[in-house]
């Protein structure tokens, strides 16, 4: 997810995780190399309404790394799911009842390539708790 920093509030509501994320932010922008337009799109948090085709090959890496660094999926992808139920929550405090059936369906999301396979895991999150 997510771009200039001050805009991650928007996003998760716990201080702890907010300090976290903008750590990690910072590391997978430079890792990933997304510029900040693409990051402004990833940071709106609106993934369920933005076309796919606005979504580079970098921002979909881009996501695959704050995934990783926030220790919700593993380094093949996979979900680890405690801890990705618990970032969701947060994400979707208002829709809590919703995020355990999301990360239910989308679990079964599968591609070989990591990148996309988060993206696609994370829009099926977006579309299911937002939908």
């Amino acid at each position: 997810m997510l771009m200039v920093f001050v805009e991650l509030a928007q996003v998760v509501n716990s201080k702890e995780l907010q300090e976290k994320a903008k750590k990690i932010v910072t590391e997978c922008i430079k890792e990933s190399g997304i510029s900040g337009e693409e990051s402004k799109i990833i940071m709106a948090d609106d993934l369920e309404k933005i076309d796919e085709s606005k979504f580079t090959d970098k921002m979909k890496c881009y996501m695959l790394c704050f995934y990783q660094q926030l220790g919700i999926v593993d380094s093949a992808g996979k979900p680890k799911v405690g801890p990705l139920i618990a970032f969701m929550e947060e994400r979707y405090a208002d829709k809590k009842e919703k995020v355990k059936p999301a990360v239910t369906k989308c679990g079964s999301i599968k591609d070989p390539n990591l990148c996309v396979h988060v993206f696609k895991f994370e829009r099926c999150i977006a579309q299911t708790v937002e939908g």
